[in-house]
């Protein structure tokens, strides 16, 4: 979190993590259209439409008739390839959005992405939120929240919102949760 008091603004990181094709350019294309900031969202491509870097941009909040908070919103790719570049998108993170995808054939990538994510945040020198969005909820076998907890061993304290991420179903929940916590852990931290 940067308070930038010369300008009145408090500035926050918020990150969509996850494996591959698990619905994070999804939803945050689906956030920033709710906010109608679509113009406002950047995203690196490959040839092809996937995610190649990240893709990001910021969505203002007026906190008083002085105050603004910027979230700004970014995406880690999850495809292997671009791995090196994951932890260079977390750098300076205050929230975390782990989108897993839901499909049952799916969980053992799914475990690998939080497992990479959660080694990362132990290195960190502070708290950093985490929120789950379970997402793919409306596609035949899915997996439910608790083999998910179970099979990777998410703590009860982080909330897991079952998402689809296409009809914007629970994002802004998810969103609007890690946005508080991030802003509470912030202030305790400054």
């Amino acid at each position: 979190m940067i308070i930038d008091y010369g300008n009145q603004t408090i500035n926050i990181k918020i990150v969509f993590f996850g494996p591959a094709m698990s619905g994070k350019t999804t939803a945050i294309r689906w956030l920033f259209s709710t906010f109608d900031q679509s113009d406002k969202l950047t995203s690196i491509e490959n040839t092809i439409g996937r995610t190649m870097f990240c893709d990001f941009g910021t969505i203002p909040f007026q906190l008083n008739e002085s105050w603004t908070i910027n979230a700004h919103v970014w995406s880690a790719t999850g495809q292997d390839f671009y791995r090196s570049t994951r932890e260079v998108v977390l750098v300076g993170t205050d929230g975390i959005i782990f989108i897993a995808d839901s499909q049952d054939h799916l969980i053992d990538e799914n475990f690998s992405s939080w497992n990479e994510l959660m080694s990362i945040i132990a290195e960190s020198d502070r708290a950093i939120p985490v929120v789950v969005c379970l997402n793919k909820q409306d596609l035949p076998n899915v997996i439910d929240e608790s083999t998910l907890r179970d099979h990777l061993q998410i703590p009860n304290a982080i909330p897991v919102f079952r998402s689809i991420a296409r009809n914007g179903v629970n994002v802004l929940e998810a969103f609007q949760y890690l946005f508080q916590n991030a802003i509470h852990t912030g202030v305790l931290a400054h």
